[in-house]
């Protein structure tokens, strides 16, 4: 159609207009993935950074599967040609300062003292230097697809991985997450791990976060683990499933509940706990709060304080009693900044709060769970576990396993190796090196889950 030339102009104009009206800062800018290295003290680290502009905004994800991550969001992510900038996000972030130059981006990293990777001194005494060249990567040999179960009266929303295979074919693995980790998506490392591997996978949010209803702050144990029921229940539906076998993976709280989730759904093939507690959950409570004043830089006296604290707290949650002279103490320390810097609480909870798995679950003693476990069972520690005492723990679990019922059980305990299984460099000793996954522990898991579901 040919316009009229009093029409030509204006419609010239705003099409400059709409032209002018991209930022400047974004053009160029640079979308897609990065792969590279990252070096410090000789050692070197394989990461990958996916860029994607979303009209005037940058965004990035972080990946590394020596660090056990993909899919990290990235904070702070700026471009303004030839410069790019992102942060980690975390307690100790990480700031990515690097100059784009054609297919490269070369830059340093800004990193402060982190407990267990850097001291003060050598943080300030030396930037880590990065390198990435912009790549095309295949897509993973895996769909996924968004889901909803239901869990009582609660629905929950998941995603399912699933590699290419006929009608049950497949075997399948549902995951846990720890207890701070709310969102599906934290755990992307494991489930595209798994899924390389050959199982479906569904991971999900969990209830009071994302596509997820109810309420997580007010839930007992047994909520989250009939959500987790579901969620394999959900799993052994899909028609490229086995259904008998399907299994469970969980990390700290999700290793926790494993049990409580293996009584509630027949015939497991199997079970992967990595960190459970061994103990009742209150000491392993009192335990984390002594170790993370001391990594802090606060007294001794001090960390024994909120230990003692934490576990008085656990005793009135059995009991019930002494609760004024409790509350009165933490009145007084209510200001100093040890107790601010601990999980101990200014008052004690009640209602419904009071009966969640936060509180009342501190009470629990996770061995009569182990003992009627009857699924085949692979439990991992860290040796250097700085949120529960990992050596009393596999002690008690490996008891109390081959008191029960379960004949086919494995106890592993990784030296030097943190809560996650990742070995800390000033922990480990030796030359420095990333905190990297376990040496040995992605491919245990992955062959004993795969030896358990006949493949």
């Amino acid at each position: 159609m040919r316009l009229p030339a009093r029409f030509a102009p204006p419609l010239l104009l705003l099409l400059a207009l709409a032209c002018s009206s991209q930022p400047a800062r974004l053009r160029g800018a640079p979308d897609g993935t990065w792969l590279g290295t990252a070096s410090y003290r000789g050692a070197r680290l394989e990461f990958s950074i996916r860029f994607r502009s979303d009209g005037d905004t940058l965004r990035a994800t972080f990946n590394s599967p020596d660090l056990l991550l993909l899919g990290q969001p990235l904070d702070s992510v700026a471009y303004e040609r030839p410069r790019v900038h992102f942060t980690t996000p975390d307690d100790h972030p990480v700031r990515f300062d690097g100059v784009l130059a054609g297919d490269s981006l070369v830059g340093t990293m800004r990193v402060g003292a982190v407990p267990g990777i850097l001291d003060s001194g050598a943080a300030s005494a030396e930037r880590p230097r990065f390198t990435l060249r912009h790549a095309i990567v295949p897509p993973p040999p895996y769909g996924t697809k968004r889901v909803s179960f239901g869990s009582d009266t609660t629905q929950i929303g998941g995603t399912l991985y699933l590699p290419s295979g006929m009608p049950h074919t497949l075997p399948g693995v549902v995951i846990l997450q720890g207890s701070t980790a709310n969102l599906r998506h934290e755990y992307r490392f494991y489930a595209d791990h798994f899924a390389r591997a050959g199982f479906a996978v569904l991971v999900f949010d969990k209830r009071g976060h994302g596509e997820s209803g109810g309420d997580y702050g007010t839930a007992t144990y047994e909520d989250l683990a009939a959500d987790a029921a579901a969620a394999v229940e959900r799993l052994r539906a899909e028609p490229q499933v086995v259904s008998s076998h399907v299994g469970i993976w969980g990390l700290s709280q999700g290793a926790f509940i494993a049990p409580l989730v293996a009584a509630r759904v027949d015939s497991l093939a199997f079970v992967v706990a990595v960190s459970p507690p061994g103990t009742r959950v209150g000491l392993a409570a009192s335990y984390q709060d002594s170790v993370r004043l001391v990594s802090a830089g606060f007294a001794t006296a001090d960390a024994q304080h909120a230990a003692v604290l934490d576990r008085r707290i656990a005793d009135w949650l059995g009991g019930g009693h002494g609760r004024k002279e409790l509350e009165e103490e933490l009145d007084r320390v209510h200001d100093t900044p040890w107790r601010r810097a601990s999980s101990v609480p200014h008052h004690l909870p009640r209602g419904a709060t009071l009966e969640s798995w936060y509180w009342r679950g501190r009470t629990l003693d996770p061995l009569p769970g182990w003992r009627a476990l009857r699924a085949p069972v692979l439990v991992v520690f860290g040796a250097a576990d700085e949120l529960l005492p990992a050596g009393p723990s596999a002690a008690n679990i490996e008891r109390a396993l081959g008191q029960g019922a379960s004949a086919d059980h494995t106890v592993k305990v990784f030296a030097s190796a943190n809560h996650t299984l990742r070995v800390l460099p000033l922990v480990a000793g030796g030359p420095w090196d990333w905190p990297r996954a376990a040496p040995g522990y992605v491919d245990l898991v992955t062959r004993w889950m795969l030896a358990h579901t006949g493949r």
